[in-house]
């Protein structure tokens, strides 16, 4: 079975001079994705990390952050992904916890700094150190078994755990996406969601196969990824419910032109019909995608698609049963087995219980 390394090596393939990666105004064709990626590995192994040493990334989303969740794994080692957005006590367990030898980071990391051997600081320390770098050769020793990440959960019921995934669970799972949001190698990815969450990404790999263009959105800004929709035309993207209302309330008071967009998934939290509804307004062009999943399912489970035309399906079947009318009347049962009449107006059925 494929692992990491394979979809970076057939879009050098079949795609090598296109756009692979555009980050903070930076583009990056897929050759150069793949050198850097090499050379990123090579960076790693000259800091003293070993097959199956974890190393783990805290940074925002970036061409950086992309290049790690590649390369890490494809190299061999074990890439654990931080999530930004929880405290020190936090960052400092899963470190302990993950036996973490190199931190990656975009932040002061402080305290964590004690924890590791080293630590590389994005951007400048990361660019300069790629800059002097040689290739490696990616794949080398890497199987379906090898374990490519280990991904914190929230931790709700308790201390967070660190979730073991493979290559064969992240590959299989990102043909399974693949299947539910169809990407195309004319495809523009908005990376939305933080990709520190295991499906935040969930679609990078799949867009690297295919070909298609990944944009890596920073901070998220409502108005800051519908500027990018238009700009680069968006084909597909995937986000959190709230950031779904956040930016579809946005077109629907300050429209940009997003006609390009194709499809556009969410998970993570139950989603309102109204949303889903005033979403399908802003965007009409695009096909929603409603996805579920777990860290502990890698994590696609199920994904329901034309997820607009169901909700007015939904919508449609609650007026009609606003506008039935009935009234029951009574109910005689007679035991526990026995049998039941129900009085309506205008009717009467007899049933059994069961």
């Amino acid at each position: 079975m494929p692992t990491f390394a394979d979809p970076l090596m057939r879009a050098v393939q079949v795609a090598g001079d296109h756009t692979a990666v555009i980050s903070e105004g930076r583009h990056f064709t897929f050759r150069e994705l793949n050198s850097r990626c090499r050379r990123l590995a090579a960076v790693l192994k000259s800091k003293g990390a070993e097959p199956g040493d974890r190393i783990a990334v805290l940074a925002a989303n970036t061409n950086h952050h992309l290049e790690s969740y590649v390369a890490i794994p494809a190299a061999g080692f074990v890439i654990v992904p931080l999530n930004t957005r929880h405290a020190g006590p936090e960052l400092e367990y899963a470190i302990k916890d993950a036996e973490v030898k190199i931190l990656l980071t975009d932040r002061d990391p402080g305290a964590l700094s004690e924890l590791v051997e080293t630590v590389v600081m994005i951007p400048d320390e990361y660019d300069g150190l790629l800059e002097g770098a040689n290739e490696m050769e990616l794949g080398v020793g890497v199987t379906e078994d090898s374990l490519a990440g280990l991904f914190y959960t929230g931790g709700t019921t308790g201390a967070s755990k660190g979730v073991m995934l493979t290559h064969r669970n992240l590959i299989s799972n990102c043909i399974h996406f693949m299947t539910v949001a169809p990407p195309a190698a004319n495809s523009v990815f908005l990376v939305m969601a933080p990709m520190f969450h295991a499906a935040g990404s969930n679609g990078i790999l799949g867009g690297i196969w295919t070909g298609g263009c990944q944009i890596p959105l920073k901070v998220f800004h409502p108005a800051t990824a519908l500027d990018l929709i238009e700009k680069h035309k968006v084909t597909h993207t995937l986000g959190v419910p709230t950031m779904l209302a956040a930016i579809a309330e946005l077109q629907h008071k300050e429209p940009r032109d997003t006609s390009s967009l194709r499809m556009v998934a969410h998970g993570g939290s139950p989603i309102a019909t109204e949303v889903v509804r005033r979403a399908a307004e802003a965007f009409p062009t695009a096909e929603f995608v409603h996805v579920y999943g777990m860290t502990e399912t890698s994590p696609l489970v199920t994904g329901l698609r034309n997820e607009e035309h169901h909700e007015r399906l939904l919508e449609q079947a609650r007026a009609n049963r606003r506008g039935t009318r009935g009234r029951l009347v009574s109910i005689r049962r007679h035991g526990l087995h026995g049998r039941r009449r129900f009085r309506v107006p205008g009717r009467s059925c007899q049933g059994h219980d069961r």
